[in-house]
């Protein structure tokens, strides 16, 4: 009942039978519950059915896990390695410190908004 929550939430409307599908492709142990990891797997499987902008605050929201409106390197990082993009932690941080404005010299920036957070990922999937 959660995943059929969250999927509608997000604005899906899946079928009993779409869910109990995904589900047992996806629980290959039975357990009755997905990974964070395989959840972003079956948006990932959706990618055309979605905005793009959909997507990535639904990223956003899984890794914002103290619901704080922030994302740290560690949690980008986690993020670009999720969604299978390959980024190194020096291009992730200059990234950050281009979103978030640091000019060269200052110091890193250390977490970025949703906003900024899409500015990052748009510019990631735009170069890879």
């Amino acid at each position: 009942p959660v995943f059929s929550l969250a999927l509608r939430a997000l604005g899906f409307e899946p079928r009993k039978d779409e869910v109990k599908k995904l589900m047992s492709d996806n629980d290959k142990e039975n357990t009755g519950t997905i990974t964070k990891q395989q959840f972003v797997e079956i948006f990932r499987a959706k990618w055309g059915e979605t905005d793009s902008q959909d997507l990535l605050h639904l990223a956003f929201q899984l890794y914002d896990t103290e619901d704080t409106g922030m994302l740290t390197l560690d949690d980008l990082i986690t993020v670009t390695e999720t969604i299978g993009e390959a980024a190194t932690r020096e291009e992730l941080q200059e990234m950050m410190n281009e979103a978030f404005g640091v000019k060269p010299g200052e110091q890193d920036a250390y977490e970025i908004t949703e906003e900024q957070f899409y500015q990052i990922m748009e510019r990631k999937t735009a170069t890879a």
